[in-house]
């Protein structure tokens, strides 16, 4: 970190410090609602996908898949075959999965570092559970608007990867493996590569590394929800939404909507909340409004991801520029979905959940195995692609 970057954080911190101080009733409140979030929706949510993930690494499954699934990835995204597990992972769970796993491959040197860096800018998503339940039937009542969302986070963000494959440097653009005995050859360096220790350490290990790693977003969750309602109630956010109501004064952007993205541009959670909730009864510019956010997926969660990633050779400005990339390709999504497929026949009713239930009304636990049984089922898939390309190759 470098002494300008070290000046802002202090300034920062004792701007925060200061609020704090001033207004500790306030401070309890953001910091309850930011361990309720983590609590209720993000720890069941992300838990098991990190003890599965660390246990699929330890046992050497990565380069089962590596070997397997080498004709696909190399092709799709520039990307050796072990990545598949990360990108798996990355768009069924949530943040920052993406980021641990592939802080993982790179730590086991699977991973190059320009592969590390395009890897995790497209597998950092926001979860179906928090997509499809809390913004899609929670603060809209209606499935279709988490349809919509979803498609636009998820197909933009799997664009991102194609682009990115295309800029990759040529050490990455190797020629995919050859040999007949692809199953042979993927269970030898299963094989080879499986961890030695017994099962009980290994599943303790996964246990342990795993609650750390969700400790630690806890921690992010709850200093953001901190400061973002430091910088609502000293007015921050206001001149934020008015600068950005200038901003796109051509396209009429209303004002609530604006202060949405103001909120959703430091937590994302907020800013969908907020934006959800405004009185404008034009769902479009909500919908773009909560596309966006979703796709910038605020400082709170860059800062988790960057955490994760510190030490590595990921910047900070290339996942900035990967989620500016995002950001334009979900609107677009956004904007083509509605106007052609769903503006005829989207009805929306009013809000059925209260706001402050929103994020609560789920069975999160049941939602995420879910989710991670879809996420396996992908990989299985995608394993049985790969084979039959290449028994066809034969």
């Amino acid at each position: 970190m470098g002494i300008y970057s070290r000046v802002f954080f202090l300034i920062i911190l004792l701007i925060l410090t200061a609020f704090m101080i001033i207004n500790p009733r306030e401070t309890v409140a953001a910091a309850t609602m930011g361990g309720k979030l983590w609590l209720t929706v993000l720890l069941p949510a992300l838990l098991p996908f990190f003890i599965v993930a660390e246990l699929l690494v330890s046992l050497g499954f990565v380069k089962f898949l590596g070997v397997v699934l080498e004709p696909i990835m190399r092709p799709l995204f520039r990307l050796p075959g072990c990545s598949s597990l990360v990108v798996a992972m990355g768009f069924t769970s949530g943040f920052p999965i993406g980021a641990v796993l592939s802080r993982k491959l790179y730590d086991e040197k699977l991973l190059n570092a320009d592969e590390t860096e395009r890897l995790v800018s497209f597998t950092n998503n926001s979860s179906p559970l928090f997509i499809l339940g809390a913004v899609g039937i929670g603060m809209f009542s209606s499935p279709v608007v988490g349809y919509i969302l979803a498609l636009s986070h998820y197909l933009s963000n799997f664009l991102l990867g194609i682009i990115w494959g295309f800029k990759a440097s040529s050490s990455s653009k190797i020629k995919i493996r050859q040999e007949k005995s692809l199953w042979h050859d993927a269970c030898q360096a299963f094989l080879e590569h499986s961890n030695p220790r017994s099962i009980g350490l290994l599943l303790a290990d996964a246990i342990k590394n795993s609650l750390n790693n969700i400790l630690a977003i806890a921690g992010f969750v709850i200093i953001f929800s901190v400061l973002t309602r430091m910088l609502s109630l000293w007015g921050i956010i206001d001149g934020i939404a008015s600068l950005l109501c200038s901003l796109f004064s051509a396209f009429s952007l209303p004002y609530p909507v604006a202060y949405g993205l103001g909120m959703g541009m430091f937590e994302m959670t907020l800013g969908c909340r907020t934006t959800a909730l405004a009185p404008q009864d034009d769902l479009f510019y909500k919908l773009l409004a909560i596309s966006a956010i979703l796709a910038f997926s605020g400082f709170s969660v860059i800062a988790q991801v960057m955490g994760v990633m510190a030490g590595s050779p990921v910047r900070l400005s290339f996942y900035l520029t990967s989620r500016l990339i995002q950001t334009i390709l979900s609107l677009i999504i956004t904007t083509v979905t509605y106007k052609i497929i769903v503006a005829p026949r989207l009805a929306v009713e009013a809000l059925s959940i209260p706001y402050y239930k929103a994020l609560y009304s789920f069975n999160a636990w049941q939602i995420s195995l879910t989710c991670l049984a879809i996420g396996l089922a992908v990989i299985l898939v995608m394993i049985c692609i790969s084979l039959y390309w290449k028994i066809n190759q034969l």
